[in-house]
């Protein structure tokens, strides 16, 4: 490896640590958004979920554009390190560059890894949650559905009715 590509490795190294950065901390902004999630499906608050989607597509898209940054510098680092196409990982990639900044990168990964893991997580949770609200109102509208035996059901205006939709119907008391 010549000078230039040293230099070019090196400036590459940084830009890389710059993007993990920045990765890492789309990913805390993107766990707070999911804990937003957990509190209005706890709430039932579906007033709230415009705004927390709307949060989330803007911090997915950052994902994409930072994903698109990373996989590009990644490529210009494994063609000046000349590593092959079949084994461009990371950390294939940073073991070739023989830096000392290699070992504080990997870890810088790993720590965005395990972060990566417990969004993961806590979205597995909030689909759970969901799925649980969904299941109890599909239950509570099915229970709906089957009109009250007898004849004392009445109408919203008042008359008395046998049979009808029986979200209209209003039981009688006493």
């Amino acid at each position: 490896m010549g000078r230039l590509s040293i230099v070019n490795a090196s400036i590459s190294l940084e830009q890389l640590t710059h993007l993990l950065t920045r990765e890492s901390v789309q990913c805390d902004l993107l766990s707070q958004n999911i804990t937003q999630e957990r509190e209005a499906i706890k709430c039932m608050a579906l007033q709230d979920f415009v705004s927390i989607n709307q949060s989330r597509i803007s911090i997915l898209e950052c994902f994409h554009s930072l994903k698109e940054e990373l996989d590009g510098l990644l490529e210009r680092l494994a063609v000046a390190c000349h590593v092959p196409e079949t084994g461009r990982t990371l950390t294939e990639i940073l073991r070739q560059t023989q830096s000392p900044q290699a070992g504080i990168i990997l870890e810088q990964y790993e720590r965005l890894a395990e972060k990566v893991r417990a969004v993961k997580r806590d979205i597995a949770v909030n689909q759970v949650l969901i799925k649980s609200v969904q299941s109890f109102l599909i239950r509570a509208m099915e229970a709906h559905r089957q009109p009250p035996p007898g004849d004392d059901l009445y109408t919203v205006s008042g008359s008395r009715s046998k049979s009808g939709m029986p979200a209209a119907l209003i039981k009688r008391q006493g």
